[in-house]
C-alpha cells in the first residue's frame, strides 16, 4: 500500500512519497510539505496507465542499461551508431527508462542543435576515431539521425516489454534539403576521366569509369576484391550495401577490358603500404579535379564530390530515355521518392523527345 515518510533532514522535515503496487516499490518522490506529497500520490494512484508503466521491469531500468544491451547485440554497419548511443547515454543515462519524457528529449534534442559538428581529425586507428569540433552548426539531416537512434532505443524496450509507448515518436523530424544533384555533363567528365589517366595513382581512372558506370557508392567500391568480380558474366557482386542487401552490378564491356588491365588478388584499390586496406585517394583526387576545373570551395554550387559520380550516374540514364523506376533499380534505392530528384530531367528528356518526333507535323 502506498504510504509518506516523514525524513527529518538538518534542512527541515521532508515528506517522501512512496507509491506501491503490492509490497513492489515502484516510485517515490520527496516534498516538502505533506500535502504536496498526499496530492502527488493521489494522482500517480488515478493515472492507471502510469501504474502499470511503473510496473514494467522498464522502471528499474536504466537507458544506460537499456544501451548496453542494445549494442550488444547490434549487428548494423552504421559505424556512425556508437557515437550517436554514447552521446544519449551522457545527457539520459541515469534516468529510468519511465522517467524520459517526449518533453525532455526535445529539449536535449535543442541542446544539440546550438552545438557545433563534429569530424575526425585525421588521426585514425582500430579502435577510435577522435572528432574535433567545427565552425559549422549541425544539419537537420544530423539531428534527425541523432533523434532515430534513441528512437531505435525505445523501440527495443518496446519489444523487450520494457515500457509501453516511444516518447521520441511525438518529436517531428527536421526539415531536410538533402536533393543536392550535382553531376558532370558529358564534357565534364570526359575530361575527368582524360585527366585521372595522367594521375600519379595508376587507378584513378579506373575508379572513376567503374563509379560512373555503375553508380555504386564509394565505400563499396573501395571494398571491391578481385574474387567479387566475373568477367565471363560481366558483374561485380557486393555482398552487402548499405542497405544491407547484396548488389550485382552489371559491367559495360569497355570497363570490364579497364579492369582486365589490372586484373590481380586482393582488392581491386588496395593502398600501397598496407594491401589489406582501402587506399586513401583523396589526395590523387583533389588534383585530378583541380586538372579539369572542378576544384570548388566548400559551399560552391558546383563543387563536385565523388559522391556525385553517383548523381552522374543516375542523371544520365534519365537523359538518355531510363525510367525513374530502372533508374532507381540501377542505383539500388529502396524508394521512389529518392530517385525522384531525377524526374525533372525525365521530363526534359521527354519534352525533347516529343519536340523531335511531332515538332516538324505540319497542323494546318
Amino acid at each position: 500500500m502506498s504510504s509518506i515518510q516523514k525524513i527529518q533532514r538538518q534542512s527541515g522535515m521532508r515528506y517522501k512519497a512512496v507509491l506501491k503496487r503490492g509490497d513492489h516499490v515502484l516510485k517515490t518522490k520527496t516534498f516538502t510539505k505533506q500535502q504536496l506529497a498526499r496530492i502527488w500520490l493521489r494522482r500517480m494512484e488515478a493515472d492507471q496507465e502510469t501504474i502499470k508503466a511503473l510496473g514494467l521491469s522498464g522502471a528499474r531500468t536504466t537507458l544506460s542499461d537499456l544501451i548496453d544491451v542494445y549494442l550488444g547485440q547490434y549487428s548494423g554497419r552504421d559505424k556512425s551508431l556508437k557515437g550517436k548511443i554514447e552521446y544519449w547515454r551522457q545527457c539520459l543515462g541515469s534516468k529510468y527508462l519511465p522517467d524520459i519524457s517526449t518533453e525532455s528529449i526535445r529539449q536535449q534534442l535543442k541542446l544539440y542543435v546550438s552545438g557545433k559538428a563534429l569530424r575526425p581529425n585525421g588521426s585514425r586507428s582500430h579502435t577510435k576515431i577522435k572528432m574535433v569540433q567545427t565552425n559549422h552548426a549541425r544539419k537537420p539531416a544530423t539531428v534527425n539521425r541523432m533523434k532515430a537512434a534513441l528512437s531505435s532505443l525505445f523501440k527495443l524496450a518496446i519489444q523487450d516489454g520494457l515500457v509501453l509507448s516511444n516518447p521520441v515518436t511525438g518529436i517531428s523530424n527536421l526539415p531536410e534539403n538533402n536533393m543536392r544533384t550535382r553531376y558532370l555533363s558529358t564534357t565534364e567528365l570526359e575530361e575527368l576521366l582524360l585527366v585521372a589517366k595522367s594521375s600519379e595513382w595508376d587507378r584513378l581512372h579506373l575508379l572513376i569509369f567503374i563509379g560512373v558506370c555503375t553508380g555504386a557508392r564509394k565505400g563499396n567500391l573501395l571494398s571491391l576484391k578481385w574474387q567479387d568480380i566475373n568477367f565471363d558474366r560481366r558483374e561485380a557482386c557486393i555482398t552487402r550495401s548499405k542497405n544491407g542487401d547484396p548488389i550485382i552490378l552489371p559491367l559495360p564491356i569497355s570497363l570490364v577490358d579497364e579492369l582486365k588491365r589490372f586484373r590481380g588478388i586482393g582488392l581491386l584499390f588496395p593502398s600501397k603500404l598496407k594491401p589489406w586496406q582501402p587506399i586513401d585517394f583523396r589526395k590523387h583526387w583533389e588534383t585530378a579535379l583541380k586538372k579539369s576545373n572542378l576544384l570548388y570551395p566548400k559551399d560552391h554550387p558546383k563543387r563536385f564530390r565523388f559522391h556525385d559520380l553517383r548523381h552522374t550516374t543516375g542523371s544520365h540514364l534519365v537523359m538518355n530515355g531510363a525510367t525513374l523506376y530502372e533508374t532507381g533499380e540501377v542505383l539500388g534505392h529502396r524508394s521512389v521518392q529518392t530517385t525522384k530528384r531525377y524526374a525533372h530531367l525525365s521530363i526534359e528528356h521527354k519534352r525533347n523527345l516529343t519536340d523531335r518526333v511531332f515538332g516538324d507535323i505540319d497542323h494546318g
